[in-house]
């Protein structure tokens, strides 16, 4: 098997760390597995092109490091390759890597996929944009925003700029007026929040939510009703306590696709951790199997 290795080398996990003790446990792991290794540690805007020319070499897999956004920048060009993916998780949340429950250790992670499986998973899609986790609206995508901007203006770390961000965004709670149809006709919802994720979240005690489930061929719609900023951090708690989905104001419904309809001409919103910008109407989609991953084996296999 031929695999080509594309990392991150400014990922929160190799920060500090000189790169040859990353690329060497990485490379080992797979020769020994008997894959022909190819290995490229670059910044993060090379990643990109570094992706491509792994996926137009004679690699069967291409394994990426990074966190979500580098693993995003990779989902929406592998779909068009055809070719496997592979995911060394190397940032903060590394949303995929929990739900197929690859290590976070580099060196365990790095023998997990060279000793394991091809799956193949759901992907969805919105507007042509394809995304692994989830799809957020309203006041989020500001969250987001005002997090980079504090970060910048005030070198805080990744989640003390989240904290900052949240509150000065709920001060404010935008609503997002929009239309929604997942084949029952238009229903109108102001929302501060609308999530479309892949597959939907479980129940459970965690702030990070998780995905038992990734091949159903469902999207999870969920539309917070919440009209104020206590209501909101309520909710926040409940996520923590892991009783989130009883939580009288927010609505969950599952659909093969949804649209999104606005009288603005576009929307943000953040696709795995990135914003983007959308024109409207937003068309929601899942796509059962479509993408085909690298993933450590069940136990007892």
């Amino acid at each position: 098997m031929k695999v080509a290795i594309v990392l991150n080398q400014s990922a929160g996990s190799l920060v500090g760390r000189p790169i040859e003790e990353a690329v060497a446990p990485i490379r080992a792991a797979f020769e020994r597995h008997g894959a022909e290794v190819t290995l490229a540690a670059v910044e993060p805007a090379d990643c990109p092109e570094a992706i491509r020319r792994a996926l137009d070499s004679d690699a069967e897999v291409v394994v990426v490091g990074g966190g979500d956004g580098t693993v995003n920048t990779a989902v929406n060009l592998v779909m068009r390759s055809g070719k496997v993916l592979g995911v060394i998780p190397l940032g903060t949340l590394n949303l995929l890597a929990r739900d197929l429950n690859i290590p976070f250790d580099l060196e365990e992670a790095a023998e997990a996929l060279a000793a394991g499986e091809v799956r193949a998973i759901d992907i969805a899609e919105v507007n042509g944009d394809y995304y692994l986790n989830s799809s957020v609206l309203g006041f989020y995508p500001a969250v987001v925003q005002e997090r980079e901007r504090q970060r910048k203006m005030h070198r805080l770390l990744k989640w003390p700029g989240m904290a900052v961000a949240l509150v000065k965004t709920l001060r404010r709670l935008p609503l997002l007026d929009v239309r929604l149809d997942w084949g029952e006709g238009p229903r109108r919802v102001r929302t501060p929040v609308l999530a479309v994720s892949n597959n939907v979240y479980d129940d459970g005690f965690r702030l990070v939510v998780r995905r038992s489930v990734l091949d159903s061929g469902n999207l999870g719609v969920y539309v917070a009703r919440h009209r104020d900023a206590w209501a909101l951090m309520r909710l926040l708690g409940r996520m923590v306590t892991g009783t989130w989905k009883q939580d009288d104001e927010l609505e969950t419904l599952t659909a093969s696709g949804l649209m999104v309809h606005s009288r603005r001409r576009t929307l943000r919103m953040v696709n795995d951790g990135e914003v983007k910008r959308m024109t409207t109407p937003l068309q929601y989609r899942i796509h059962k199997k479509a993408l085909k991953v690298l993933a450590p084996k069940a136990a007892g296999d």
